[in-house]
């Protein structure tokens, strides 16, 4: 591949979008499209990106003066993201930024589902404008400044101004910072708690490997139990979210703010992450929330974990206990009448130095609890006898042609129904009330015979296929004999 005949110098905290700008003004090309075909051999959409791809053929144009590996330590925003993810992860992001498709790539650090993707823009400081232009004889863009939720400078502590491209165009423009016009991000609300998370993300961007040391370390686990928001282990989340809440309030109103600032759920997402990538605005905005700073992260050193030399101190207690100490308490334990386990004599003492043992006497020793009957499901079946009576007695005086009294149509006009098809075993009287009251298909037909003889007043020397054509009968279950009886008594 064609080496690039001349390139720029790096400044510090430089982005790699800012290279690819000041060697597109020294060459005078006439279009991205130029510039991105000599820097990358290819037509780059991510070079404006705060996670840049096609770094391998840049670093082949550069002729190796800087490896892929010192492109996006140097020049990227990714060390930012080191500490949160695991090296799997953190390798597959480098080599997709290293090839020519960074398709997933902020999919994979959890860019795209943080919801602060539509929030980026390009931000500068006026005045690292002014001291970049003295001392490098331009301005220049900084990889600190484009973090998600650095609204303020870390060097020089005043609020960033967001870039609005000219003509509605985007980073293709090609443009410097100042350049075109830039709009505070914030307002004066909120300076403290930027000017600290801005610290803090800078940190972490030069330190990764001692942000990383902090998680760790459970620097948070610590902090919570310093605030004492920690019991047995187990994080006070209704105390924890009192705290939090005033405070989220106080919060900058830059647009990342806005997207955590309305619950705090998201801080106990962060504290139990369970391998979830953590987004570093969210880690660095939750130290601040606790109290922390930039100054403490870096000088935190954890202290003896108490709950951990509890439990390797417990563990070796059986063995300086006496033999005979153990026997009389599990001896006391044991003759006790006491019915509950804590109301037991030496209970808190076994517990502290022989608890394998209680344990396993506690599992062989259920408490007999009082079972306590809820229903009374005596009472509730005599009132589903006296409500399946009536529901029979409104079946046989309803109007028009019969209905067969069957369980489907006895059930739909009782209430608990549901129950009583579930546990039949509950309602005894009920089954046994409606065995007796269902029709069989002689009872059935009888009683539609006697209703059609009324309905159609049908004479007594009516043949009886006419009789089964009025009552609907096309298969008989009623003898002729008793066909004869009904026409002759109705």
């Amino acid at each position: 591949m064609e080496r690039l005949l001349s390139f720029p110098q790096p400044f510090p905290d430089e982005l790699l979008y800012s290279l690819a700008v000041r060697y597109h003004r020294f060459s005078a090309n006439n279009s991205y499209r130029q510039t991105s075909q000599e820097l990358f051999n290819t037509y780059s959409r991510t070079c404006g990106s705060i996670l840049p791809c096609c770094l391998e053929a840049l670093s082949q144009r550069l002729a190796s003066a800087y490896s892929v590996d010192e492109l996006i330590d140097r020049f990227t925003l990714l060390p930012l993201y080191k500490p949160f993810v695991n090296g799997a992860r953190y390798s597959a992001a480098c080599i997709s930024m290293a090839g020519n498709s960074g398709t997933g790539l902020k999919m994979s650090l959890g860019i795209t589902a943080s919801g602060f993707l539509k929030h980026a823009s390009f931000r500068y400081c006026e005045c690292c404008i002014s001291e970049d232009t003295r001392d490098c004889g331009s301005p220049y863009w900084h990889r600190i400044h484009q973090a998600i939720g650095t609204c303020t400078c870390p060097q020089h502590g005043i609020v960033l101004r967001e870039m609005t491209f000219p003509g509605g165009g985007d980073w293709r423009c090609m443009l410097l910072p100042g350049e075109a016009l830039g709009l505070p991000v914030i307002d004066g609300q909120g300076k403290f708690a930027a000017d600290a998370v801005s610290g803090m993300q800078l940190w972490g961007l030069e330190h990764p490997s001692d942000a990383k040391r902090l998680l760790d370390e459970r620097l948070f686990r610590h902090r919570l139990d310093e605030m004492g928001f920690l019991k047995s282990g187990r994080i006070k989340e209704r105390a924890l979210k009192d705290y939090l809440m005033p405070r989220l309030l106080c919060s900058p109103a830059a647009k990342e703010f806005h997207e955590v600032r309305e619950s705090c759920d998201w801080a106990l997402a962060v504290l139990r992450s369970r391998e979830a990538v953590v987004q570093p605005f969210k880690f660095y905005f939750l130290c601040w929330l606790l109290g922390m700073d930039a100054e403490q992260l870096q000088s935190f050193r954890p202290q003896t974990d108490t709950s951990m030399t509890e439990a390797s101190r417990s563990s070796n207690t059986l063995s300086i206990v006496s033999t005979c100490a153990i026997e009389a308490h599990r001896a006391a334990f044991s003759d006790s009448s006491a019915a509950r386990c804590h109301d037991k004599p030496g209970y808190g003492w076994l517990y502290r130095h022989d608890r394998a043992w209680l344990a396993q006497y506690v599992s062989s020793h259920p408490f007999p609890r009082a079972s306590t009957k809820l229903v009374d499901w005596g009472a509730r079946d005599l009132g589903l006898a006296q409500d399946l009576l009536a529901a029979r007695d409104k079946i046989l005086s309803a109007q028009g042609k019969p209905i067969r009294i069957t369980r489907a149509a006895l059930n739909r006009s009782v209430a608990h129904h549901h129950d009583f098809l579930r546990t039949p075993e509950k309602f005894p009287t009920s089954i046994t009330l409606m065995n007796n009251m269902l029709e069989s298909n002689h009872d059935y037909q009888t009683r539609k015979i006697r209703w059609a003889v009324r309905h159609y007043l049908l004479p007594e020397r009516t043949a009886i296929s006419v009789v089964y054509r009025c009552a609907a009968i096309r298969i008989s279950y009623v003898a002729d004999e008793e066909v004869l009886e009904i026409l002759s008594t109705e």
